[in-house]
């Protein structure tokens, strides 16, 4: 994985590799945003929408047999996420870490599911 950074102030913005044919973008925790044809294409989105989409709701499903949730971003990092699993982030609401391991060996979290 490749980081992207922004260039005013360095802040990380995502990740992208190469993932077959193509490229993909990645969030900061690693979660797949789009597959793209080059690799500077990739980065563009990670620069033009990585950050932005830590604020969208995203759909969480822990394992391929298990129903889709929404849920809420709390915290972001390289190593891990942490999800708040309900539409709104607030005081009672279950959450759940999900590391960066969690999401290349099979848990699904994406901005549409599937």
């Amino acid at each position: 994985m490749i980081e992207v950074r922004r260039e005013s102030d360095g802040e990380l913005c995502g990740h992208v590799r190469a993932a077959g044919d193509g490229w993909h973008s990645l969030t900061v925790f690693g979660a797949v945003l789009c597959t793209h044809s080059s690799s500077p294409e990739a980065e563009a989105h990670v620069r033009a929408v990585g950050l932005a989409s830590l604020a969208e709701r995203w759909w969480y499903r822990p394992d391929p047999a298990g129903e889709w949730q929404i849920v809420c971003i709390q915290e972001a990092n390289p190593a891990s996420v942490r999800l708040a699993l309900d539409y709104y982030s607030m005081p009672g609401v279950p959450t759940v870490t999900v590391t960066r391991d969690e999401l290349e060996s099979g848990v699904a979290l994406v901005l549409e599911p599937q």
